[in-house]
């Protein structure tokens, strides 16, 4: 998504003049919701086949430095050398790449003319109709095009910054409220339209309400194709015989049991900030956060996140976990938001989830976590604990 960057890598999330005159001459489009007129991409333009390094697996060891953001390829074929396991695609037999490419462009079709050709029911379920799909396309053109690039690879024109852009290609997204790993179509909406706190990402509130769902459905587009390639051109390179059909049907029943999944559980009620309640929450929250277990919270949030393990994710690239000290969540501070963190954990990352806890137990993890930034809806004895006098 686009926004403005200044120099050191950062973003000041703002809206700009060109979005608040797309959201003042918004004109409706039949069948679309409310559309706005989009430009089109040309119609002999293909998708590129894919030419950068797959990630198969990571080092073990903490990473020990912020990825720069003029050396994301370089630093992605060092991960070898530290352990992990990176593939050159160049070196997947020519004739097996080529069946590929043939099968994604007759499967997916094209930037202007997107399609999901097989599974057409699936499809429909999950609003990837080629309607739905072309409006998508142009919309994403529009607004995403030069971070997220044509492809989803997340490196467009102004994909320079830290965090990176997201790479959709692999279907793996860090902001989820289901187990298996595949965001709700809502989870998308709610990350265009609120954007992503303390990063490039900005919010796309001042679309409306059909083009952000489009704009949603598009990103599923691009993740079930590009999880395709990613798993076929690992396959091929093993020597193991591929069948990207069948891909194409697993992956979209992924995405479709998320969308038929249980929502995340309502906040019980009873338990206001300053009352007795809420205290003894924060206070077994507080004593589960600091427990000395394996993947407990604070061996990756050490001192609550002031001192970070820095973890690599499945793209290859690093993340730092949470200064939970600090009133900016990337994925959101709602209540809601942070149950999913904790129930479901954030795995492109490496941060768990916890299945084996009880509601009860993950909504006092809820609870200490949204105070830690407030020192005065702390328990004295929580307060010393994480704000120590020096």
């Amino acid at each position: 998504m686009t926004g403005f960057h200044n120099g050191r890598g950062r973003s000041r999330v703002t809206a700009s003049t060109a979005l608040l005159a797309t959201a003042a001459a918004l004109a409706v489009l039949p069948g679309c919701g409310g559309c706005t007129k989009q430009p089109e991409y040309p119609p002999n333009l293909t998708f590129p086949p894919r030419a950068d390094r797959l990630v198969l697996k990571l080092p073990d060891k903490p990473a020990t430095a912020l990825n720069s953001p003029m050396k994301r390829e370089e630093e992605i074929a060092a991960l070898d050398a530290l352990g992990g396991k990176t593939l050159d695609v160049s070196t997947v037999p020519t004739d097996a790449r080529a069946k590929l490419d043939t099968f994604l462009k007759d499967t997916f079709g094209t930037p202007a003319a997107p399609l999901l050709a097989l599974e057409g029911e699936a499809a429909t379920r999950l609003r990837l109709s080629d309607a739905h799909l072309a409006e998508g396309a142009k919309l994403f053109r529009r607004h995403c095009l030069q971070c997220h690039n044509l492809t989803g690879d997340g490196r467009g024109t102004s994909s320079n910054t830290i965090p990176f852009p997201r790479d959709y290609r692999q279907g793996q997204f860090k902001f989820v409220s289901h187990e298996n790993g595949k965001p709700r179509r809502a989870d998308l909406v709610r990350t265009i339209t609120e954007g992503l706190k303390s990063t490039p990402m900005p919010s796309f509130a001042l679309l409306q309400e059909g083009e952000r769902d489009l704009l949603a459905g598009y990103v599923v587009y691009l993740a079930v194709r590009g999880q395709v390639e990613f798993e076929s051109l690992g396959a091929m390179a093993a020597g193991q015989i591929d069948d990207p059909g069948a891909r194409v049907k697993a992956i979209l029943a992924e995405w479709e049991k998320t969308e038929n999944s249980p929502p995340v559980p309502v906040e019980p009620p009873g338990e206001e900030h300053g009352t007795p309640a809420h205290q003894a929450s924060v206070k077994r929250g507080f004593t589960l956060f600091t427990a000395k277990a394996d993947n407990s919270c604070i061996s990756c949030h050490g001192e609550f996140g002031r001192k970070p393990v820095l973890r690599y994710d499945v793209w290859g690239t690093v993340a730092k976990p949470a200064d939970l000290t600090q009133t900016t969540l990337k994925s959101g501070t709602r209540p809601e938001d942070v149950f999913a963190r904790v129930r479901f954990g954030i795995p492109a990352v490496g941060m768990p989830a916890h299945p084996k806890l009880s509601d009860r137990d993950v909504w006092d993890l809820v609870r200490f976590v949204r105070s830690v930034p407030y020192r005065v809806q702390l328990p004295d004895d929580v307060r010393s604990a994480v704000y120590p006098q020096p």
